[in-house]
C-alpha cells in the first residue's frame, strides 16, 4: 500500500480472487466501487472499495447473490453512496493523478475550474484555448503550477485537437460562442464552432480512448428561439448520441446544463455595474424578464458532480434559484450606492423572457435528487445502468421554467452579489 492506495495484487490477495473478477466487479458494480489512476496509469484502491469489495464478495460468492441481486443489496443503502460521492468530490480522489484537458479553459468558468482541479493534484491539465494573449495572462496567474500546460488551438481545428489531447482521460468542453446577439448575426460561425466544434472534440476523445467527456451547456437550449440555443441543443443530442456508437470504447459523454452563472464574463452583472460607474441608464430588455442563475463556485461544484455521477448520454441540471432581472438591477444600484435609471429597451434578436430548465418530454424521462434534476437518454438500456444515490422519479408536474417558483428578494441578492465579490 502506497500513500493509503492498494495496489491491484495486493487487493486480490486480501479479498481472495483473481485480477479478471476484480476487473469484471469495476465494469458491473461501477456505482459503488470506482479505481483511481496512479501517474503510470495503474488502478489503485483505497481502504473504503476493500470494504464494499468485501461485501460484494460476500453476496455473490458466499450467498449466492446474482448480479443484479448484489446491486440491489448494495444500493439499499443510500445515505453510504451520497456519502461516498461527497467525500470523492471534496477530497478530490476522483482526479488525483489524472490528465485533464479543457477546451475554452481560459474563461471565467474555466479558470475557475482550473483553479480547483489543481488542488486535487492531478497529473496534467491542459488549457485548450485559440486566444494568446488570455492564455499569457492565465499562466502568469499561475506561474508556479508545474502541472499546467497551455495549447494554442481551435475546436474547429479537430488535428489539433486530437495532438492536445493525446492520454487525456478527462474532457471538459467548455469553449463555444454564447452570445446570444452575436450568434443571431453569424449563425454559421455559431454551427462552425458550437456543433463542428463539439463534433471535433468528441471524435479526439474517441480516438484516444479518454474516460469521460463532459459538455456544458445552457438553459437557452430548451425550446430553443434563438441561434446560440439551437447549436448548444444540437451539441447535447451530439454528446449523447456519442454514447451509442463508440463501440467497446470506455469513453463517457455527459451535459450539464447551465443557467446564467454571475459574474461571468460578458454577463449582466458586470455589463450593470460599468454602465452604473459611467452614469448611464441601465438597459434592460424588460421589466418582466427572469432568469434561472448560479454563483461560479457552484457552476464548477455542480461539473464536478456530473464528472463523478455520469453514466453516459445524461443532461444533468442543477436546481437553481431564480431572479427577476429588475430585482437584480436594484440590488446592484442600493450595493454601489448609484440609481441611474432603467431604460427599457425590448427583447434582442433571439431573447426570452424566460428560460426552462427541460421540455416537457424531457420531463417524462428524468429523475429528480435534492440538488439536480437528472434527464435520461432516449435510448437508454434497461440494465439498470441509469441508477443514482438520491434519486427519483421525478413526479412533480410543474413545468420547470423561471417565471414560478419563489424569487430571490432584493436582500438576498444583495448578500449573493456581496458573497461572491462581485461588485
Amino acid at each position: 500500500m502506497n500513500k493509503g492506495f492498494i495496489r491491484i495484487g495486493e487487493l486480490c490477495r486480501r479479498i481472495g480472487v483473481k485480477p479478471y473478477t476484480l476487473r469484471y466487479w469495476e465494469k458491473e458494480f461501477g456505482d459503488f466501487i470506482r479505481p483511481y489512476r496512479s501517474k503510470g496509469r495503474h488502478r489503485r484502491y483505497r481502504e473504503d472499495d476493500l470494504k464494499v469489495l468485501m461485501k460484494i464478495k460476500e453476496l455473490i460468492k458466499d450467498k449466492g447473490y446474482t448480479v443484479k441481486g448484489a446491486k440491489k443489496a448494495l444500493g439499499i443503502d443510500r445515505s453510504t453512496m451520497l456519502e461516498r460521492e461527497k467525500n470523492s468530490l471534496e477530497e478530490g480522489n476522483y482526479f488525483q493523478g489524472k490528465k485533464v484537458l479543457i477546451t475554452g479553459g481560459t474563461g471565467t468558468v474555466g479558470r475557475e475550474l482550473t483553479r480547483r482541479l489543481l488542488s486535487f493534484s492531478p497529473s496534467v491539465v491542459r488549457i485548450y484555448s485559440r486566444d494568446e494573449t488570455k492564455q499569457f495572462e492565465m499562466a502568469e496567474e499561475f506561474r508556479q503550477v508545474e502541472n499546467l500546460r497551455f495549447f494554442i488551438g481551435d475546436v474547429r481545428d479537430g488535428k489539433r485537437l486530437e495532438m492536445a489531447m493525446e492520454d487525456v482521460d478527462i474532457v471538459f468542453h467548455l469553449a463555444a460562442l454564447k452570445h446570444v446577439a452575436s450568434c443571431e448575426y453569424n449563425p454559421f460561425e455559431a454551427i462552425n464552432t458550437n456543433v463542428y466544434g463539439s463534433q471535433n472534440v468528441i471524435n479526439a476523445a474517441l480516438k484516444v480512448n479518454a474516460e469521460k467527456v463532459i459538455f456544458t451547456s445552457t438553459d437557452k437550449a430548451v425550446n430553443p428561439t434563438s441561434t446560440m440555443g439551437a447549436t448548444k441543443l444540437m451539441a447535447e443530442k451530439l454528446f449523447t448520441a456519442a454514447n451509442y456508437y463508440k463501440g467497446k470504447r470506455r469513453t463517457v459523454f455527459a451535459t450539464v446544463r447551465f443557467g446564467n452563472v454571475l459574474g461571468s464574463r460578458g454577463s449582466a452583472v458586470p455589463l450593470f455595474k460599468n454602465q452604473l460607474l459611467k452614469g448611464e441608464k441601465i438597459t434592460l430588455t424588460s421589466k418582466k424578464m427572469t432568469r434561472f442563475v448560479m454563483s461560479l463556485k457552484d457552476a464548477v461544484d455542480f461539473i464536478f458532480k456530473a464528472s463523478f455521477l455520469t453514466r453516459g448520454g445524461e443532461v444533468f441540471v442543477p436546481k437553481m434559484p431564480v431572479i427577476r432581472i429588475v430585482d437584480l438591477v436594484e440590488a446592484i444600484e442600493e450595493v454601489l450606492g448609484f440609481k441611474n435609471g432603467i431604460k427599457e429597451i425590448g427583447t434582442k434578436p433571439g431573447e426570452k423572457l424566460y428560460e426552462e430548465l427541460m421540455t416537457k418530454d424531457e420531463e417524462k424521462r428524468a429523475l429528480e435528487r435534492e440538488d439536480m434534476y437528472i434527464i435520461l437518454p432516449p435510448f437508454k438500456s434497461g440494465d439498470g445502468k441509469y441508477s443514482y444515490p438520491g434519486a427519483f422519479i421525478l413526479t412533480d408536474n410543474n413545468h420547470c421554467t423561471s417565471e414560478k417558483g419563489e424569487f430571490l428578494s432584493k436582500e438576498e441578492l444583495k448578500k449573493l452579489l456581496e458573497e461572491e465579490s462581485l461588485l
